[in-house]
């Protein structure tokens, strides 16, 4: 749900720091994605979180945790945090596009070049020193993990070239239109991902939350 205000923050940074007028019915238009995307999100919860017995539910209200008002609160604060660096990103690519002469496909082999080097000289560090508390930073483990499993090294393949095209389209329309315009039609992945979901078998439509999905895709759209 709050993924959806990635479309703001680029509208608001884009005013700050490009000095670019956005009208009336702009503002509109990113709010009508905004809420849509919201709208598809709490639908998704409510359909996880259905109940069959209103009995059930006052249990299961009575049952939960004194600090989980808490624990969504920082989850929510976290997703928009990273929605604002996201958004930063796009405004200061599109920045960079327009005062250089800067071809998407270096852009995205440059960024890449980047975050693999970050990425590498992190890693001895997380390493040592983060090993013994989570497994996820225990080098010798995932990489053992990720060979030994064909289907995970397939898909981590295939998740790079996905990603390298994405970049890369994205920026050619950042070069070509503005940030806010591909950070809307990033958002419009989440219609896209709902109709494969949906055809595979991995959504369910679920009455009446059902038309809480298709009027918040409705107004995406």
């Amino acid at each position: 749900m709050s993924r959806g205000a990635l479309v703001l923050w680029v509208g608001v940074l884009s005013v700050i720091f490009l000095r670019r007028h956005l009208w009336l019915h702009q503002w509109a238009a990113l709010v009508i994605v905004t809420f849509g995307v919201c709208l598809v999100g709490l639908s998704g919860s409510l359909v996880k979180q259905q109940l069959s017995d209103p009995i059930d539910l006052l249990v299961t209200l009575a049952q939960r945790p004194d600090d989980d008002p808490a624990r969504v609160a920082l989850g929510v604060m976290l997703i928009l945090f990273a929605q604002i660096f996201t958004a930063s990103q796009y405004v200061v690519e599109e920045k960079i596009m327009s005062h250089y002469k800067v071809e998407p496909l270096a852009a995205v082999t440059l960024e890449g070049f980047f975050g693999l080097t970050t990425t590498l000289i992190g890693m001895p560090f997380l390493h040592i020193f983060l090993r013994n508390k989570s497994p996820y930073f225990d080098i010798p483990r995932g990489w053992h993990q990720i060979i030994s499993t064909p289907t995970v090294y397939l898909s981590c393949v295939a998740i790079m070239f996905s990603i390298g095209a994405f970049n890369f389209f994205g920026l050619s329309v950042t070069h070509r239109v503005s940030a806010t315009t591909r950070s809307t039609v990033d958002t419009c992945r989440t219609l896209g991902i709902w109709v494969v979901s949906l055809g595979l078998g991995w959504e369910k439509l679920v009455w009446p939350f059902t038309l809480l999905q298709v009027g918040g895709f409705a107004m995406l759209v």
